[in-house]
């Protein structure tokens, strides 16, 4: 659940981001689409063309950046008093000049609201001791950007008598974190979209002449020439990858992939931030070795693979690591660690197979590209229908299943994140603390259906849970239950469509 503060609920900047998206991917999709065409079809303009976009946008990106860096060189840092409340384990080599320290800061800015950060910088390793936790500490930061806060090493005459006087900030518990924006999945979408757009639009300008009868006079290849050259190369390149991974030579074969055991669990700290998960500790045994290993979930985002959102004393779960290297874990929420082909030979086969559609649909018609594309979706679909319907009937049964038992909220964490224009968004997360019927004590994540998360703290409630899963669990069963059948008739529908978008084709052709 999102809640964004400010004027207005749409922030200003999102536009400009999508359209900023979507011009990416338009240059991303014309410029190598124009090159090829350029050079099949002996055109110099388009050929130029092709060169003349990615420089084109990258001047008017850089134009951009120049004008944003402008605008907040402008401001002037802002300072502040802030509390070391966590700090990694550093090991410092001897003779060691500065080494590099991680730290999570409660910033008190004067006149602001507190916030939360985490720094990563370099000191010198004689002032060290001077980073521990609990120490207090100078930090500036950028207004806009209080997510690039840094420690200051020797602050101004001021603020050390200030440090010397002041007592210790206190930023309390419900004091957001600071965090970069991440880019939003719409932008991700609007980008392939223009990417789409535009290459296909490079080729439908150029149709004409990309596939003609036979070769132009003086030309050693058609049309079809290149086409069939782009099947090979990327028939060339699946048929590589798939070796590597018969091999036991990919990227695949050599992760080494077992099952973990959650041996500790640690309720998060009530007004955290929700990406790094629940703190976990994992044991796990290397099936070459056959040592064992206890390693930490701290939920680090991105460094330790998927958040841990429900855990109990006990519980299996994935981890996978390159052989032969095991402190290099990534953890997976499920009971096993996913497994994983040769993704990038999966691609370059289906890049080849494209081509062989393209080149039947503009030599045949478009016929063949509802046939090509749809005929083995709608295959596929049909391969995996019984599987489909059988999860809908296992999901319709576990929730009939159900087990209520009475929770309690341990928890409400926070996720803030600022755009440019000083916007920001705010996700709240309460974490669940209850005990199934069979005596397991589970913490969780409770991201959707809760009402009025802001204020859930201390909050006594009732959860539904599956027997045999308690991660699977819902407040309102009835509310579940409606939405996982509207989810089932987009399925049906979503299958209706593909198979008769093939049987029109088939039909056509």
């Amino acid at each position: 659940m999102t809640i964004t503060t400010g004027p207005s609920a749409v922030r200003r900047g999102a536009p400009v981001a999508l359209l900023g998206g979507f011009l990416t991917g338009a240059v991303i999709g014309a410029t190598p689409a124009a090159l090829i065409a350029g050079v099949v079809v002996g055109s110099v303009p388009l050929f130029a063309g092709g060169l003349a976009l990615p420089a084109g946008h990258g001047l008017l990106v850089l134009l951009a950046r120049r004008r944003r860096r402008a605008r907040r060189a402008a401001l002037p840092p802002r300072t502040a008093l802030a509390v070391i409340e966590s700090r990694d384990d550093v090991e410092v080599p001897p003779g060691a000049g500065d080494v590099r320290v991680r730290c999570g800061l409660a910033v008190a800015p004067d006149g602001a609201p507190a916030f939360r950060v985490t720094v990563t910088q370099d000191v010198e390793a004689v002032e060290l001791p001077a980073h521990r936790p609990g120490r207090v500490v100078v930090v500036e930061y950028p207004p806009d950007r209080p997510w690039r806060a840094r420690i200051v090493g020797r602050p101004t005459p001021v603020w050390e008598r200030r440090l010397a006087a002041s007592p210790r900030p206190d930023a309390g518990a419900w004091a957001p974190r600071a965090e970069e924006p991440r880019e939003g999945r719409a932008v991700g979408w609007i980008r392939l979209l223009g990417l789409l757009l535009a290459a296909a639009a490079v080729v439908h300008l150029s149709r004409t002449d990309l596939l003609p009868d036979g070769p132009a006079e003086g030309s050693g290849m058609s049309g079809h020439g290149y086409l069939g050259l782009w099947c090979a190369v990327f028939g060339a390149v699946a048929l590589t990858g798939y070796a590597r991974h018969l091999l036991g030579v990919s990227k695949a074969r050599r992760t080494v992939r077992t099952v973990g055991r959650i041996e500790r669990v640690t309720t998060p700290r009530h007004g955290g931030s929700p990406r790094g998960g629940i703190p976990v500790v994992v044991s796990f045994r290397d099936p070459a070795t056959g040592e064992e290993f206890a390693v930490t979930g701290d939920g680090e985002p991105g460094r330790r693979g998927e958040r841990i959102t429900a855990a109990w004393v006990g519980r299996r779960i994935g981890v996978h690591y390159p052989r032969g290297r095991p402190h290099a874990y990534r953890l997976t929420d499920g009971p096993e660690a996913p497994r994983s082909g040769p993704g990038g030979a999966h691609l370059a086969l289906l890049a080849a197979y494209a081509g062989a559609v393209a080149a039947a649909t503009v030599e045949r018609g478009w016929p063949w590209a509802l046939l090509g594309f749809a005929g083995p979706w709608a295959v596929l679909l049909a391969y995996r229908l019984p599987g489909t319907l059988r999860g809908i009937r296992h999901r319709a049964d576990g929730l009939a299943a159900m087990e209520a038992v009475p929770a309690r909220v341990v928890a409400v964490l926070r996720n803030v994140t600022t755009d440019e224009d000083g916007h920001t968004s705010t996700t709240v997360v309460p974490v669940v603390a209850f005990t199934t019927r069979a005596g397991t004590s589970v913490t969780a994540h409770c991201a959707t259906g809760f009402p009025d998360p802001e204020n859930a703290y201390g909050r006594k409630l009732t959860v539904h849970h599956r027997p045999d899963d308690p991660a699977e669990f819902v407040l309102d069963p009835e509310a579940a239950r409606r939405s996982r059948g509207s989810g089932a008739v987009a399925d049906v529908l979503g299958h209706l469509v593909v198979l008769a978008a093939a049987v029109v084709g088939a039909v056509a052709v």
